[in-house]
């Protein structure tokens, strides 16, 4: 079967694209999902060229990556539900996603798909919403009247804002001169702005990092100069003042209600373009070295 697989450190272009990776056995605890659209993600490149990008054990090679994706279930253990026999599912699979079949054992990670909802859209609901409902757990608990967020184009930061519609608080989202018109294309309501087009704000305010840009917070933090700041990818070592580090702590139910959004359009999926398998490379370039414009995907 096919499987992109990581065999070293030299990243993007060092991946390795088998045509005969051995097919997984179906054992009593497992179902066998054929998988359909794939998203890229930033920890894939990430941990292509460095063995400690992420806090999870992942340096073992060689190893299949990505870690979820949508697929149909075509097969199914003795100890499973029979019903999920060719359900369309999103699969959560940390140890690795990018091949035709994963073979995935725990309940919780997979999620039978409406039919209203996409392949795409619910490809993308991986590494994106999960992790904006922490940041948004952050700015309940804050008593700041001034929400920044870095990286506000970015898919993360298009589900934050999504979640935050009903927040009452002045919401300042920040964005390069680049993204602008993409950002009000998605989000025509709300004004985003550059570094150079904020005024002061002498109020307390709560500075969401997804950009993870030092020169970038530098710069807010003269223009809020009361300022908490929390990231999903800076730590406290990285810059000259404190920085809470967050990061998404999986939770099924979390994913069983993004589904429900987007089928009731709480919630809409942003997606850029989509790359067959044998371009992964090509599409983790384009992922990596291009301005956010919605989740890349790449489909079997």
């Amino acid at each position: 079967m096919y499987a992109i697989i990581q065999t070293n450190f030299n990243g993007i272009d060092a991946l390795t694209i088998r045509t005969d990776y051995p097919k997984p056995a179906v054992t009593p605890n497992d179902v066998l999902i054929k998988m359909t659209v794939l998203p890229v993600v930033p920890t894939d490149w990430k941990r292509e060229s460095n063995p400690n990008a992420t806090t999870e054990q992942l340096a073992d090679l060689p190893r299949i990556i990505g870690v979820g994706g949508v697929g149909t279930i075509v097969a199914v253990g003795d100890n499973r539900d029979p019903q999920l026999l060719n359900q369309r599912v999103l699969v959560m699979n940390p140890s690795g996603s990018y091949s035709e079949y994963v073979l995935s054992e725990n309940p919780n990670f997979i999620f039978p798909l409406p039919n209203i909802v996409t392949n795409e859209s619910a490809a993308a609901l991986t590494a994106g919403p999960g992790t904006a409902l922490t940041l948004k757990h952050e700015i309940d608990q804050s008593t700041a009247r001034h929400i920044v967020i870095t990286g506000a184009n970015s898919v993360i930061g298009l589900y934050l804002l999504q979640m935050l519609q009903t927040d009452s608080r002045q919401i300042w989202p920040i964005v390069s001169p680049n993204s602008q018109t993409y950002f009000q294309q998605q989000m025509p309501t709300i004004k985003a702005y550059t570094a150079e087009e904020l005024p002061t704000i002498e109020a307390d305010s709560l500075i969401i990092d997804i950009a993870g840009s030092v020169p970038l917070l530098d710069q807010l933090t003269q223009y809020f100069p009361h300022n908490q700041i929390v990231s999903i990818v800076l730590m406290h070592a990285d810059f000259n003042q404190p920085i809470k580090f967050v990061h998404e702590d999986f939770n099924a139910d979390d994913y069983r209600h993004f589904i429900q959004q987007l089928v009731t359009g709480e919630l809409v999926a942003p997606i850029d373009r989509t790359f067959p398998i044998t371009a992964i490379k090509t599409a983790q370039h384009y992922a990596q070295d291009t301005h956010s414009r919605g989740r890349v995907l790449v489909t079997f």
